[in-house]
């Protein structure tokens, strides 16, 4: 039966009257219609599953333009790409694009559903539907000069770090710097008209106090061959990196989970075996036999490693603790669901 509904499914895909493409995040085609193969100038659409997407783009950058935007905003709409077809001849297309993403939250597809917008591009304005693309893809497009002041910066980049475009126009970029990130943004800065372009990650704090993290890439503008200002532009991808940092930190708290059951798993039958034979040993002791007090006290002692496994197998929560020289440790007592009596 489910055979039988992805192929009614894959039929019913294959007919629609407009293109659709799914690939991997790496840009690998896994599947795409017969629309999506005819618009590009191919014959099937086998001849596309297990190609790389890329090489449909114009300039493969803007690839990466469109997956970070789809990363940070779920969807994208109809953005305009230059492609180019089998024959190598170009086609304008508007990209209407949405993360799909796995059981843990992560984006494993890139499902996208493209129209050929070229008689409505007017050539002589492809300069500007480029810079459309750019601005509707990043959240901040900033004009620089070279020593890294503000000359220009578009209305909603700036009102999304609530500021307005003529508070920060002549303002050193560095200022929204957070202060540890502001020597590196100069270097980064000085390093461009030599380059030519650069790209780093860096801080910015926005006007009520909030760091964010964006994805800058910076490019040299040229006139008459001389270096004039920076065109930058940025994504902000706070989100982003908030969750991988959950999701590892959720990563190597399953590590500490599996290790800890692991343990507690190997230590349970020499316990047992252990505690047994001192339980026995110390049944035929009489209390003024000398070695009575001895084994009482191992008897106590493997009491509480009985206790300490337990626990271990018991974590439930990351709960850390102080230990010497600085090292931060598990806290079993807190961290784990098991609560034990000690033994006296």
């Amino acid at each position: 039966m489910q055979a039988q509904n992805n192929r009614w499914r894959t039929r019913f895909l294959d007919e629609l009257p407009v293109a659709v493409c799914r690939t991997t995040l790496e840009g690998k085609i896994v599947f795409c219609n017969r629309g999506f193969a005819g618009l590009f100038g191919f014959e099937t659409a086998s001849e596309l599953i297990g190609a790389a997407s890329t090489g449909l783009y114009r300039d493969e950058a803007h690839r990466g333009y469109l997956v970070r935007a789809v990363m940070e905003k779920g969807m994208v709409e109809d953005i305009v790409l230059p492609f180019k077809k089998k024959d190598e001849s170009e086609i304008w297309c508007a990209v209407t694009a949405r993360a799909v993403f796995d059981e843990d939250g992560m984006m494993v597809f890139l499902d996208s559903v493209v129209r050929d917008v070229t008689e409505k591009t007017e050539k002589n304005n492809a300069a500007g539907r480029l810079n459309e693309v750019a601005n509707a893809m990043v959240d901040l497009v900033i004009l620089l000069d070279l020593e890294g002041n503000i000359l220009d910066i578009k209305s909603e980049g700036a009102e999304s770090m609530g500021f307005s475009r003529e508070a920060l126009v002549g303002r050193p970029l560095a200022d929204l710097m957070a202060p540890d990130r502001k020597e590196f943004f100069r270097l980064f800065i000085s390093d461009i008209p030599r380059s030519g372009r650069s790209e780093t990650l860096l801080s910015i704090t926005d006007l009520s106090g909030m760091k964010r993290q964006l994805e800058f890439r910076a490019f040299l503008v040229r006139e008459a061959g001389k270096p004039q200002y920076i065109r930058a532009m940025a994504l902000d991808v706070t989100k982003r990196l908030r969750f991988q940092k959950k999701r590892l930190t959720q990563e190597k708290f399953q590590g500490i989970l599996e290790m800890a059951g692991g343990v507690a798993h190997r230590l349970n039958q020499p316990l047992m075996i252990l505690n047994n034979l001192v339980s026995d040993v110390l049944a035929n002791l009489e209390p003024d036999d000398r070695n009575y007090e001895r084994i009482r006290k191992i008897h106590a002692q493997l009491g509480k490693l009985n206790d300490i496994a337990r626990k271990i197998k018991g974590i439930k929560k990351y709960e850390a603790m102080d230990y010497v020289g600085g090292l931060r440790i598990v806290d079993i007592d807190k961290a784990s669901s098991h609560d034990v009596k000690a033994h006296g």
